[in-house]
């Protein structure tokens, strides 16, 4: 998201973990914050507001979340499907902000053919490039995801049939 937000000429602000500030800098980010800072939300307000916020933690801190936003700005939440965080709808209905969910497997055919048309450019030029590729057979898939959900893969997973 980085690459993508930063070629059409967004200014990015990433969160990340200390190991991944240098990476999210190469790949086009302003500005990069450790989001185990004590005083991200500080840190981050100081930036400034934003027009959009991406939220990929799980955690769904609306509250802190709705206070960075520009008005009209907007949050999309990507992961934590069992998160039940705070709406402050007063901040969000005053100054026009919303909150959008996104799932890929909600997607049609037509919306997967559109962003392939988007991103094979991008793929083609050699951008759009994981930090590194684990190949697994098929039958490795339940480990696998058991270890994306503890957080302990980087990068991607390519999962191959044997």
């Amino acid at each position: 998201m980085i690459e993508l937000a930063a070629a059409a000429g967004a200014r990015v602000f990433a969160t990340a973990s200390a190991a991944d500030l240098g990476r999210c800098r190469d790949l086009g980010a302003a500005e990069v914050f450790d989001y185990r800072d004590e005083r991200l939300s500080e840190r981050l307000a100081s930036a400034g507001p934003v027009d959009l916020f991406v939220d990929t933690s799980g955690r769904n801190d609306l509250e802190a979340a709705v206070r960075l936003l520009a008005r009209r700005g907007r949050i999309v939440l990507l992961a934590g499907a069992r998160s039940r965080p705070v709406l402050p709808a007063g901040e969000l209905y005053m100054h026009d902000r919303s909150v959008l969910g996104f799932a890929i497997s909600n997607a049609t055919t037509a919306d997967l053919a559109d962003a392939a048309a988007a991103l094979t450019p991008r793929f083609a030029a050699g951008g759009l490039r994981p930090r590194r590729v684990e190949h697994r057979a098929l039958a490795d898939a339940a480990e696998t995801h058991r270890r994306l959900e503890r957080g302990e893969v980087r990068g991607r997973v390519v999962l191959l049939t044997p």
